[in-house]
């Protein structure tokens, strides 16, 4: 018995860092296939049947101005829970702008949702150029992402939500060109 109890801390442990895991970059949906990304249409955001409708919240900028969400409302708006750590989330990013600098004059914007620290978030998005809005927090943007049903705070995670402030769609994981591609001709 005494055997047992020295080995529990060490499992504890290994179990913390399992979850931690799981919850960092990519972590599939419940009920996919491992190494599979999630995709949830409209349809299925709400177990009610009604609508979901986009959540208003206000997180700091890089310049730390507070912004609120609605200020986008009336554009088709990609919301984008990411981090610079986040191999997936880095590697949308180039794609994100170009999508962003094409439609922009059509109404579609992307607002990103750095979960990190400033000083790494401001380096990534100078290097890489990056346009759109990116809005900044930690606890704060993890709960965000939950009102928006990622609800083990993986990364990527990614919510489209129309011009009437219908969430369209969501999606945990890297999103392709296909995905965006295929949501803005539906959507735009």
């Amino acid at each position: 018995m005494n055997r047992c109890r020295r080995r529990h801390p060490r499992v504890a442990v290994f179990a913390g860092i399992a979850a931690l895991a799981l919850v960092a970059c990519g972590a599939p949906d419940e009920g996919a296939r491992a190494g599979e990304n999630s995709r949830v249409s409209a349809e299925t955001v709400s177990a009610t049947g009604e609508e979901f409708r986009r959540v208003d919240f206000t997180l700091p900028d890089l310049d730390g101005e507070p912004r609120q969400f609605s200020e986008w409302d009336g554009d088709l708006v990609l919301l984008n829970f990411w981090a610079t750590w986040c191999p997936p989330c880095t590697k949308e990013m180039p794609m994100f702008q170009e999508r962003y600098e094409r439609h922009a004059d059509q109404g579609f914007t992307i607002v990103g949702v750095a979960v990190d620290e400033l000083t790494e978030t401001k380096a990534f998005i100078d290097t890489f150029g990056i346009e759109f809005p990116i809005l900044i927090g930690q606890d704060e943007a993890i709960a965000v992402g939950r009102e928006y049903g990622n609800r083990i705070g993986a990364l990527p995670y990614s919510v489209l939500i129309d011009r009437d402030g219908i969430v369209r769609e969501t999606h945990r994981g890297e999103v392709t060109e296909t995905d965006l591609d295929g949501w803005l001709q539906r959507y735009l």
